[in-house]
């Protein structure tokens, strides 16, 4: 049994990216949403909308189409890009006691500046800019 599931997903985007971030929103969306619906907070119609993500989700996973799925996962990696750099900023200063992490007003760069030094001299490392900054 084992044997003809592997041959029959062979070739398929599962088995090569498994879950990717596309399939894990599609996932998570859907999980999210029938929760919301079990304690009530949205109507029972809203359950069709976990479906269609749970659809996405299978559609992804057995399709035999590799690149344009790998595509389709670059571009919503690419339209969540700032979304998930706020998350990251925020996961990095709450983790991180010894620096701080910041944007440059110029250019937007990540920086990184030690913590607990009052008020300093940042050079960004991309425009060379120079500007004050708290830690």
């Amino acid at each position: 049994m084992k044997e003809k599931f592997f041959k029959f997903m062979y070739g398929r985007y599962g088995t090569h990216y498994g879950l990717d971030a596309l399939n894990k929103f599609s996932l998570i969306l859907s999980i999210i949403i029938s929760l919301a619906i079990a304690i009530n907070l949205l109507p029972n119609e809203a359950r069709f909308v976990s479906y269609i993500f749970i659809f996405i989700l299978y559609l992804r996973t057995f399709s035999r189409n590799i690149t344009k799925r790998y595509n389709e996962n670059q571009k919503f990696l690419e339209v969540t890009a700032p979304v998930r750099a706020v998350f990251t900023r925020l996961k990095n200063n709450a983790t991180d006691n010894k620096n701080k992490y910041m944007k440059c007003p110029n250019c937007g760069q990540e920086l990184r500046v030690p913590r607990k030094m009052g008020k300093i001299k940042v050079i960004c490392v991309k425009c060379k800019k120079e500007f004050q900054s708290r830690t």
